[in-house]
C-alpha cells in the first residue's frame, strides 16, 4: 500500500507525521512525500492540518478541498484521510463539507489513524472502520517510543519533547486544540535522539509549544536541564538547539548548563509576542511581569555570543500607535539576532477574538511592514558583526547554479533563519560540520570561506 502524507503548519505537525510515516511502513505500507506526489500513483493520501491562525487553515481547507475535488471527479488519491489541529476542532463541519474523507481523526491519534490507513477495504472501495474518531478532550500524550522516519533527508530533525499548553494567553486557541501539557518521558525522548543520530541526524532540535515547561507535569527532578544533559551524554558529534522557551522559565541553571555544555548551540527562541507592558497584560502572558531588557542582558551576560530569537504580533486588539511604537523601540534597544513578525488573527472561542478595538487589516499591514523592515536592519548589522569570525558550519544542501555550499552554524535555526553559503576548494558533504571563515553579509545570510 503506498501512502502519500501532506504535512501543513509547524514544526511539531512534521514530527507527528514522521511518526506517522514509521508506523505505516511498521505495517507494510511504503510512505511517500506528498507535497507534489503524484496522486494517481498513490492508494491513500493523508493531510495534517493546521488550525492555529487564519491563513494556516485557509491552506488546510483549500488542501483538503482540492484532493476531495479531484477524488470526486477523477477518482484519486483513492482514499483521503485527514488529521491535526484543524480537525480537531471543526470534524463535524469538515466531514458535512467534504464528503470525500474516508477517515478523520484529531490531534495525537496516531495508532487510531494507522489502523483506519491499513483497514481492509469494503466492496465498496471504501474502508470499514470508523469514518470519524475525534477525542472530546484533545491530548497529544506520547509515552512509548515510537519508530520514526525521517523524511526531510535534511541532516536536522525536531524533537518534539512535549506537546500540549497549560497557558492562557487570550488570543491563543492551542489549548483547546492540543490540551493540557503533557511531556515525553526521557527514557522515550533519548531513545528516540539515538534513533535519529542513527539516521545520519547531526542537529537535534527541541520543540514544544513551552520547551521551559518541560517535566513540571512529571515530578521535580524531571526538568529541562536534566533533559539536555541527559541528551548531550549521547555518543556522537552532534548539537542540540532550543526553541520556544517561555522567560519565566529561562533559569541559571539552565543558562549555565548551556554555557558550559559544547553540544548545545549558544541560540535561544524566546516568543514574546509584545513588547508594551499594557499589551502583554491584555495577551494575558505567563511571566509578562519579567523585565525584558534585564532578561536578556543576563541571557548574554551568561552565555556570551548567543544568538537570540522572538517573535512578535502586530495588530492585537486595542494595540495603539504609541504601542506599537513601543514595540519598535524595544527591538532597536534590544536587537535581537533573529525576529519573526505575524499580524494578529482573530481566534475561535478566544477571548481577544470577540474582544473589542479589532485593528483594520490595513493597519496591521503597515505594522506588520514597519516591523520587519526594523528588524531587517538590525539583523543586517549583527550579520556585519560577524564578518572574519570563524563558523563551525553544518552542511545541508548545495547550490548547482552558484557552486556553493549551504549550511548553518550554531547561531542559526532551519527553516526561520538565515544561512550561511560556504565556498569550498574541495567537496564538501551533506551532514558534515565544517570550519569556515565569515567573508560576507548580506540582509539576512553570510558568505563564509572553509578552510
Amino acid at each position: 500500500m503506498r501512502v502519500a502524507i501532506i504535512t501543513l503548519g509547524c514544526d511539531k505537525n512534521t514530527v507527528d507525521n514522521e511518526y506517522l510515516a514509521g508506523l505505516l511502513e511498521s505495517r507494510g505500507c511504503e510512505v511517500v512525500d506528498g507535497d507534489g506526489a503524484d496522486m494517481q500513483a498513490v492508494d491513500a493520501a493523508v493531510v495534517t492540518t493546521c488550525g492555529f491562525i487564519g491563513a494556516a487553515k485557509l491552506q488546510s481547507v483549500e488542501t483538503m478541498a482540492a484532493l476531495a475535488d479531484s477524488k470526486r471527479d477523477f477518482g484519486y488519491p483513492k482514499r483521503l484521510y485527514v488529521a491535526g489541529c484543524l480537525t480537531q476542532r471543526y470534524a463535524d463541519d469538515i466531514l458535512l463539507e467534504l464528503p470525500e474523507i474516508d477517515g478523520l481523526v484529531g490531534v495525537g491519534q496516531f495508532d487510531t489513524l494507522t489502523e483506519m490507513i491499513t483497514h481492509a477495504p469494503g466492496n465498496n472501495g471504501h474502508t470499514t472502520a470508523p469514518k470519524r474518531v475525534v477525542r472530546d478532550e484533545p491530548t497529544v500524550h506520547v509515552e512509548h517510543f515510537m519508530m520514526r522516519k525521517h523524511s526531510s533527508g535534511k541532516p536536522h530533525a525536531f524533537l518534539k519533547v512535549s506537546d500540549g499548553c497549560n497557558n492562557g494567553c487570550t488570543f491563543c486557541s492551542i489549548p483547546a486544540m492540543k490540551g493540557r501539557h503533557r511531556s515525553v518521558p526521557i527514557p522515550v525522548l533519548l531513545e528516540e535522539a539515538r534513533s535519529l543520530l542513527d539516521q545520519g541526524v547531526r542537529e537535534l532540535i527541541l520543540v514544544a509549544q513551552d520547551l521551559s515547561a518541560y517535566g513540571k507535569d512529571v515530578d521535580k527532578a524531571t526538568r529541562l536541564p536534566v533533559l539536555l544533559e541527559s541528551l548531550a551524554a549521547l555518543e556522537g558529534d552532534f548539537r542540540i538547539r532550543c526553541m520556544y522557551c517561555y522567560p519565566g522559565g529561562i533559569t541559571d541553571t539552565f543558562l549555565d548548563l548551556m554555557a558550559s555544555e559544547p553540544k548545545i548551540a549558544p541560540y535561544l527562541d524566546v516568543p514574546l509576542q509584545h513588547l508594551d507592558r499594557g499589551v502583554l497584560k491584555r495577551m494575558k502572558r505567563p511571566a509578562r511581569e519579567v523585565n525584558t531588557t534585564e532578561l536578556v542582558a543576563r541571557i548574554r551576560e551568561k552565555v556570551p555570543g548567543i544568538a537570540l530569537r522572538t517573535s512578535m504580533i502586530v495588530g492585537f486588539p486595542g494595540e495603539t500607535e504609541e504601542e506599537h511604537e513601543e514595540m519598535l523601540t524595544q527591538m532597536r534597544a534590544l536587537e535581537f539576532d533573529w525576529l519573526g513578525a505575524f499580524q494578529y488573527s482573530p481566534e475561535d472561542g478566544t477571548p481577544a477574538g470577540d474582544a473589542p478595538g479589532q485593528i483594520p487589516d490595513r493597519v496591521k499591514e503597515r505594522r506588520w511592514h514597519k516591523v520587519m523592515q526594523t528588524q531587517a536592519e538590525i539583523t543586517h548589522k549583527r550579520l556585519d558583526q560577524r564578518i572574519g569570525s570563524r563558523v563551525r558550519v553544518l552542511i545541508e544542501d548545495y547550490d548547482d547554479f552558484d557552486e556553493l555550499w549551504i549550511g548553518r552554524s550554531a547561531l542559526e535555526s532551519p527553516e526561520v533563519d538565515g544561512q550561511i553559503f560556504v565556498e569550498s576548494e574541495t567537496p564538501l558533504k551533506i551532514g558534515e560540520f565544517v570550519e569556515a571563515v565569515v567573508t560576507e553579509a548580506a540582509e539576512y545570510d553570510l558568505t563564509a570561506l572553509a578552510d
